[in-house]
């Protein structure tokens, strides 16, 4: 009777009933108490993306407009959410769960930098300021069963257009020997044959990068507030 209700209740935002089948039932499971109007750019944009979407998608939206008609949490909904659930995929999900579980997800960029002769600042050599390749970007711990990196890669950029998640990059690149923290020692080695045949590769060819050394420039992703928000409202 209940789903009847809300189905009656969410026609006055669109009238296509397929939708509205995907749809009341996983609202009405996740509703507690008496709901409340949804807003109406909220309600028209999820249930008209939801005749072209998928379970898990299906999912996200229906979280999306029970947060909506919930009055204590009507007010972390953002206009943007419906949008945003159409455009990530099942690994940018899991990153964000991910996220939200750590806090902070460890990340490094791996460089091939040519030092300047004789130049030093606090008995460490200088890099120069054109010297240095990089050899892989963003490595993270976060990995598909596949162990296709291109896609976490692919994940990342997303994530990153869509503000939800934030790169936050340490000031100065590292050596190897000088690694501290374990979780960017276990990055080198999750990418080690990459980034040795890459390395060796350029040392082959590019005569000036034979003595080039490898460095860690580390760093940490970190959910934005809007990111944060979208994941309570519309993954959890």
């Amino acid at each position: 009777m209940f789903e009847q209700q809300l189905t009656a209740y969410l026609q006055s935002y669109s009238p296509n009933t397929a939708a509205l089948e995907k749809l009341t039932g996983r609202i009405a499971a996740r509703l507690e108490g008496e709901p409340c109007l949804p807003p109406a750019n909220i309600a028209g944009q999820a249930l008209d993306a939801a005749r072209w979407a998928d379970d898990a998608a299906c999912e996200k939206y229906a979280a999306l407009l029970a947060a909506s008609m919930d009055p204590e949490r009507q007010k972390t909904v953002h206009p943007a959410f419906p949008s945003i659930i159409s455009q990530i995929d099942s690994i940018e999900d899991a990153f964000l769960c991910q996220l939200q579980k750590r806090q902070a997800i460890p990340a490094a960029d791996c460089y091939l930098c040519r030092m300047r002769k004789g130049g030093n600042f606090a008995s460490r050599p200088v890099e120069s300021g054109t010297g240095a390749v990089k050899l892989i970007a963003r490595m993270t711990d976060f990995l598909p069963e596949d162990g296709d990196y291109a896609r976490v890669q692919a994940a990342i950029d997303n994530l990153l257009r869509l503000q939800l998640i934030e790169l936050r990059m340490h000031a100065e690149r590292i050596s190897l020997e000088e690694i501290q923290e374990d979780a960017f020692e276990t990055l080198y080695m999750l990418f080690e044959q990459v980034i040795a045949q890459t390395a060796q590769d350029i040392r082959e060819h590019v005569s000036g990068y034979q003595d080039a050394q490898l460095r860690l420039h580390p760093g940490s992703i970190v959910l934005t507030e809007f990111g944060r928000r979208f994941v309570q409202t519309c993954l959890v």
